[in-house]
């Protein structure tokens, strides 16, 4: 029973912060057009700083650590930071884009309860040319390695919708259970803020090359129609984590993008219950909000409940910033699920 991280979804306080995403690094081995990870930041989180974080982060009473980048595998001393974080009861996830995984799996191995892995095309010549990097083939090799490992984490496949391969949504399901990984999920491209390092360096590609036309648009609700009819087993199992309400929410972020509808209602509270903390320190309240303090020069205790972090609560609640009202990736944690400790 957590009672505390209960109260978190009831007002803007934090008295515990049970999930928190760790950007490790900023460096990334692929070349993606919508995203502008490319090179590591200069004075990355040192892994002493880990060690400090890490004890900070059980009297906050973390209970989810999400290792992301940039490419978490790159980072040379990656095992040890996610040792760090090995006290019972905490769930580990690594999301990674595949491609050292058979170079690393055995530093990795027993690590992890979830491994999400980003595939953004049901063939090579779709997920390069989104990539920029010749991987396909490298990603799905270790993907195998992966799956037949022991011990065996849960292994999802996440595949980012855009222009370049939304057409690939029902072969993407195919593929992932070809691969025999446990998930697959599917994620509206991000066009509209900052985040993916785009604030340091800005977009890889316009936003035109990205979204969907109107035209695709309605291509695309065809075939979300034929997914929900093809794969109703799967749906219904979760194997397809995006059930009929998700798809069609996919659907209408693009068609919001045409003016052809309005954006999806996002149901959201991820600042109240977890934070992003990037390769240099700083701390956010979601992927998409502006920093409110860094864990280099703050004590990261008083900077979850300052005056920012509390008004960023409160205008969430309301629905008021245009970051959330055009958001591809939200979170909500539910009083039930928070005082049961369900993550």
């Amino acid at each position: 029973m957590n009672g505390a991280t209960c109260l978190n979804t009831l007002s803007n306080r934090m008295r515990t912060l049970p999930i928190v995403i760790l950007y490790v690094t900023a460096g990334c081995n692929l070349r993606c057009m919508t995203c502008s990870f490319r090179d590591p930041l200069p004075q990355e989180l040192s892994l002493e700083e880990y060690r400090k974080l890490a004890a900070t982060l059980r009297e906050l009473g973390l209970r989810h650590a999400v290792f992301s980048g940039g490419e978490p595998l790159l980072r040379r001393d990656f095992p040890d930071v996610v040792r760090m974080f090995d006290d019972q009861g905490i769930r580990k996830t690594l999301l990674t884009n595949g491609l050292l995984l058979e170079k690393r799996i055995a530093e990795i191995r027993g690590q992890f309860n979830e491994i999400i892995v980003s595939i953004d095309g049901s063939k090579a010549s779709t997920h390069d040319t989104i990539r920029g990097v010749r991987s396909f083939d490298r990603i799905v090799s270790g993907i195998g390695r992966l799956v037949e490992d022991k011990p065996r984490p849960l292994v999802s496949v996440r595949t980012v919708v855009q222009r370049n391969n939304f057409r690939e949504i029902p072969d993407m399901v195919r593929l992932a259970k070809s691969l025999g990984v446990d998930r697959v999920s599917f994620l509206a491209a991000d066009v509209l803020s900052a985040s993916f390092n785009r604030d340091r360096i800005g977009p890889v590609a316009p936003p035109e090359d990205i979204k969907l036309t109107a035209q695709e648009c309605f291509m695309m609700k065809g075939i979300i129609g034929s997914v929900i009819e093809e794969f109703q087993l799967e749906i219904s199992t979760g194997f397809l984590s995006e059930g009929h309400a998700k798809l069609h929410h996919l659907l209408q972020y693009f068609e919001a993008l045409n003016g052809m509808a309005e954006f999806p209602r996002n149901v959201c509270n991820a600042p109240r219950v977890s934070a992003v903390i990037n390769s240099m320190g700083e701390v956010l309240p979601c992927y998409f909000l502006p920093a409110y303090g860094n864990i280099r020069s703050d004590a990261l205790a008083d900077r979850i409940n300052s005056d920012r972090a509390v008004l960023t609560r409160r205008q969430v609640q309301a629905y008021s910033l245009k970051q959330c009202q055009t958001c591809v990736c939200t979170l909500h944690v539910s009083p039930l699920s928070a005082i049961l400790d369900v993550w």
